[in-house]
């Protein structure tokens, strides 16, 4: 069986070992040793994926070092905000594996996608990302769903899909690596906004026009920086977006609640998992300011959730705004 380290022992790691583990012989890599003993002898990721078994024959370690000299694929599955510190620390032991990228999200304080921060730490060609409608419980259950693989190198993104694909996973290739970023980053942004929508009772009209909205917005950041138009009518844009925006299991969603219901703070306090757009609209909000790129809902999002705008206040800013072609 082919070797797979997976970084990162949040619920999409977890989740990953568990679908993997059947036809790989999966490492996942836990960073606190404490949780990683916890791990091994509950096999069950109490804090980050609760209801799960994870299978005997996942090796659980906190030894980085021990997972880069015995696998030949790794995939780095930990949150964007820890992402850069974790390539840091991974690089000391890396021996040229591929990579495969299943973080999603944007660093906020400099606006860098999850490879751009890879390649400047690790010289590096035989990388991809992955995205898409990917809610880590319901892989973890083992129910249908589809994601994109994208890749500047067309083989290794079909050497992942075909190694990937599975009854309940079903893997498409792109060369958008750029466009299938952005999608994952900015959806979660958008994801709060339908949280809001949704508390406030707004209508399934309101929610259908700013979903449509949204992606349009999406589409014109990404292609601002050469993304193809058409990722983002795909499983990393859409299908993502749909997704994140209607699952209960969705934490940008779920926070987007919490924020209109008044109770941010409560909510942020009462998980440890991270809400991935909190961070992603400090970095849409600074890339469209230094770019000048219009982003009237992403923005309205940054300030509700940063400067504790009213949200009706800035629903009736985007609904009045001057009018236009569609």
């Amino acid at each position: 069986m082919e070797k797979i380290g997976i970084i990162g022992a949040g619920g999409w790691g977890t989740a990953l070992s568990i679908l993997l583990c059947e036809k790989f012989q999966v490492f996942l890599w836990e960073k606190f040793p404490d949780y990683a003993e916890f791990l091994t002898r509950t096999r069950v990721n109490s804090e980050y994926l609760p209801g799960f078994k994870i299978p005997q024959q996942v090796v659980i370690t906190n030894d980085i070092q021990f997972i880069c000299s015995n696998v030949e694929i790794i995939i780095i599955a930990v949150p964007s905000q820890h992402f850069k510190n974790t390539v840091k620390y991974l690089k000391k032991f890396y021996k040229g594996q591929n990579i495969l990228i299943a973080t999603k999200g944007l660093e906020p304080e400099t606006g860098m996608r999850m490879s751009q921060i890879l390649c400047s730490e690790i010289d590096i060609k035989n990388y991809a990302v992955m995205s898409g409608p990917t809610i880590a419980c319901e892989v973890a259950a083992g129910k249908p769903t589809a994601a994109v693989i994208a890749s500047y190198n067309k083989n290794l993104a079909k050497k992942f899909q075909s190694m990937f694909s599975s009854k309940v996973l079903r893997l498409y290739t792109s060369i958008d690596v750029c466009g299938v970023e952005i999608c994952g980053g900015y959806k979660n942004v958008l994801a709060i906004g339908s949280g809001i929508i949704d508390a406030l009772e707004l209508g399934d009209n309101a929610k259908a026009a700013y979903l449509t909205r949204s992606i349009e917005e999406m589409k014109n950041f990404g292609k601002f920086f050469g993304a193809k138009e058409k990722t983002f009518w795909g499983l990393a844009g859409i299908g993502d977006l749909i997704t994140t925006s209607f699952s209960p299991s969705s934490r940008n969603h779920r926070f987007g609640q919490a924020v209109a219901k008044k109770k941010k703070r409560q909510f942020l306090e009462s998980t440890k998992m991270v809400v991935e757009g909190i961070f992603a609209s400090i970095a849409i909000r600074k890339i469209s300011q230094e770019k000048k790129i219009d982003t009237p809902i992403a923005s309205a999002i940054y300030r509700i959730v940063h400067e504790d705008a009213d949200p009706l206040v800035e629903i009736e800013k985007l609904m009045t705004r001057q009018l236009k072609d569609e």
